[in-house]
């Protein structure tokens, strides 16, 4: 079974329409039946997004509102949470300094080198990266992940 893990850009677009929202969408399907993973730092990321939109005017109240309420439950309900811990910090404050990464996106790569290597461990099918982010993207490609970009998928 397929296993996918988010960063907040892709993470996102499953609640905001832009490009790859339809990609995405069809990956976290239930009938896809993938193992979907998220740090949990992800939904402060999220909701940040959101309610940045709906400040900004491009997303209305009732959809920002209807947007924020599916992702807090999809995230009980339909993600693997991956918890922040002391050994999880150490390693993203380490990759800030390899690749230069902007906090969030060294815990969020932290994240997925870790749960990849344990995937690795017990010879299961390799852990794949989303994220609509450049930089990061990059930096997970050189830590050896296979990274999708949903905007790549328009």
């Amino acid at each position: 079974m397929p296993a996918y893990f988010f960063d907040s850009s892709a993470l996102v677009k499953c609640y905001v329409v832009e490009t790859g929202s339809s990609w995405v969408r069809g990956v976290v399907a239930p009938a896809s039946a993938n193992d979907l993973h998220v740090l949990q730092i992800s939904e402060v990321e999220a909701v940040s997004a959101i309610v940045r939109r709906r400040k900004s005017g491009s997303l209305g109240a009732s959809d920002a509102a209807m947007a924020l309420a599916q992702l807090r439950s999809e995230i009980q309900n339909d993600y693997i949470l991956l918890r922040l811990s002391d050994r999880l910090i150490g390693h993203a404050s380490a990759l800030a300094e390899k690749h230069e990464l902007r906090a969030y996106d060294a815990l969020q790569l932290a994240g997925a080198v870790e749960l990849s290597q344990v995937r690795i461990a017990a010879a299961l099918p390799p852990l794949i990266l989303v994220s609509a982010d450049l930089e990061l993207n990059s930096a997970a490609r050189r830590e050896g992940l296979v990274v999708e970009d949903p905007n790549l998928y328009p």
